[in-house]
């Protein structure tokens, strides 16, 4: 199981694109996505992508 982390400052408007774009990018290497968590420290916030890799 793998994790990858992605970082929004200010309104956050743009991380569930991020995180859609991520998952396109990498989808070749990725057997399963298990999570997707979503999170918020003052004006960061974060998505943690729970998968697991393909086994090459």
């Amino acid at each position: 199981m793998k994790h990858a982390t992605i970082v929004e400052y200010n309104d956050g408007s743009g991380l569930e694109d991020k995180v859609n774009e991520w998952i396109a990018e990498n989808e070749q290497q990725i057997l399963d996505i298990i999570d997707v968590e979503y999170s918020q420290h003052g004006n960061i916030y974060l998505a943690t992508i729970t998968y697991e890799e393909r086994e090459e």
